[in-house]
This record gives structure tokens, sequence and C-alpha cells, in this order.
């Protein structure tokens, strides 16, 4: 197997990737991984270095995540996932709301107050441009609670790592970001999260509500996962299926997710394809609103 990372070695997308191989070969269900970083161009080099070269490989995938999505739906590249052969969803990386440890706001609804009666107020950070993934998810958190979707000062920041600087400086007052990028500050006592976009609780945060239970009904992921080239053939689709169903339900598996703290996401194949969809419809229906898409665009 050869994996093409459409981003430099670190970060969430090169971090699935190899925690990916190394389980598939410990775990003997495959023979050999190797590695290939293609960063450059939001992950639009990756995506046309992979769809020319996938040929060369035995068994080529690409890694890829939720902003394949949204950079498909903004133009910013002519590739999207319909232009790949969608194989697996692996984990899920759910959005958090995060402040500082000795902050003032205690919970996520005192946010809500805060931007209902003085929206202009609060400066919330993210990790990535406005439009982008921690601006979506924000978005989509404000909409739930019928709050403007442009409420409060969005500040974009070059990574999480960055933004998470920024909040602990106390540049923002709260940082909308994902849960695997911030476990290690929360853990180490120097932030708190107010609410998680998940379905249920997380093993890792029991005391941390999610929205929906809140009362406002949102529940999103970034997706990571594992695409073949328009070619590859579908017996061989299902046998990489097959090797990562095993590995979903491997011990070494369990230990990756709860040290990433990751979500397990088991959405194969065509199911896949259909999540990928259904993701697509609910983007660009708050990119509509943040005034990132045209009304007549919809990912086609």
């Amino acid at each position: 197997m050869h994996i093409v990372i459409p981003a430099g070695p670190g970060g969430g997308l090169d971090g699935t990737a190899r925690e990916t191989g190394r389980a598939l070969v410990e775990l003997g269900l495959v023979e050999q991984v190797s590695f290939e970083n293609v960063s450059g161009g939001g992950g639009g080099r990756a995506m046309a270095y992979f769809l020319e070269n996938a040929e060369r490989f035995d068994l080529p995938v690409l890694v890829n995540s939720t902003p394949l999505v949204l950079r498909s739906l903004q133009g910013l590249f002519p590739f999207g996932f319909r232009d790949l052969t969608p194989v697996a969803a692996l984990v899920g990386d759910h959005g958090v709301f995060v402040v500082r440890a000795d902050s003032a706001i205690e919970h996520w609804d005192a946010v809500l107050e805060t931007l209902r009666n003085n929206p202009g107020k609060m400066v919330i950070g993210g990790g990535s441009v406005r439009g982008s993934l921690d601006h979506v998810v924000l978005a989509l958190a404000l909409e739930a609670a019928d709050l403007p979707v442009r409420a409060g000062r969005y500040v974009p920041y070059d990574g999480g790592g960055k933004a998470m600087l920024a909040l602990l400086g106390g540049e923002v007052e709260l940082l909308s970001t994902g849960l695997g990028e911030s476990m290690a500050f929360v853990a180490g006592g120097e932030a708190r999260v107010l609410a998680v976009t998940s379905a249920t609780r997380i093993t890792a945060l029991p005391d941390v509500p999610t929205l929906k239970e809140l009362g406002y009904p949102v529940v999103f992921a970034n997706w990571r996962g594992l695409f073949g080239s328009p070619t590859m053939a579908p017996q061989v689709r299902r046998e990489l299926v097959d090797q990562l169903s095993a590995m979903r339900t491997s011990p070494h598996w369990e230990d990756v997710l709860e040290r990433r703290g990751w979500t397990s996401l088991e959405i194969d194949a065509a199911a896949f394809g259909a999540y990928l969809e259904a993701q697509e419809t609910q983007l660009a229906g708050t990119m509509r609103n943040l005034g990132f898409l045209a009304p007549s665009d919809d990912g086609g």
C-alpha cells in the first residue's frame, strides 16, 4: 500500500495515514505500507499528483478529510470526492469550543448570551481561514441557536496550534477547533472545553456536554478517511474494506483512538459516498449563509 498525504509531516491527516499504515502492518493485514507527503494548494496539489500517478503503485490510496468537500464547494481546485473511489471513513475529530482554564465563561449558553446581546464583543479564534472548517463548525452552532452566523469576530490562525496559543495568550476569548488538537492542553489544565459536536459525550471528556444535549441539534465530525483512484477495481476495494474492518476491531486501534482523542467511524464503500453527499449539502447551506457560496452553488 502507498498512502499519499495532502499535508506535511505532523497534523491530523499525516497522523491518520501513519497510524493506519502502522496498524495494518503490525496486525499482519498488509505486508508493507509507504507514505508520501504532498503539501500545497490546500490539498489540490496532492489530489492532482494522486490522479496522475496512481497507476505507478500496486495499491495507491489517498487520505483526506472534510476540507476536501469545503474546498470543492468553493471551487478552490477542480477536484472533489466524486473524482475518487471512496473506500472508508476511519476516524472523526469532533469540533469543540474551548476557553482558557481561568476564563470567566463557564458554559456554552454564556457564550450565546454574549453573542446575542453584543455580537461584536466576543473575539473567536480558529485554526483555518474564514469559510473553512473551524469557521463553518462555529457557524453551524450559531445557526442552531438562532443566532446570525456572523456573530462574534472570527480571527483565523495558521493551524490549530497557533490558534490555541492565541487563546492561551489572551488574543481571543473562545476557540473553535478540533478535539484532537485540544486534548493535550485540556489534559494539562491550560484550557477547558465548553461543548463538543459529537452525538454523545466523549469518553475522554465525560463532563463536557454535547451541543445536542444542550438543546442545539448539531452533530458534526471532521472525518478522515481513505480513497482509491477512479480506476480502483471493486474487488480491490472490497478487500481493503475487509482489512480496515479487521483493524478497527483490534485492541491496537482502540489504543490509537484513545491516545489521539479520535472517534471511530465505520462508514465504508458506497455508504461513505452517500455520507459525503449528505455532508456536502449540509456545508453548502451554511457556507451560503456565511456568504462564501452564491445562492445557486450546491457542489453539483
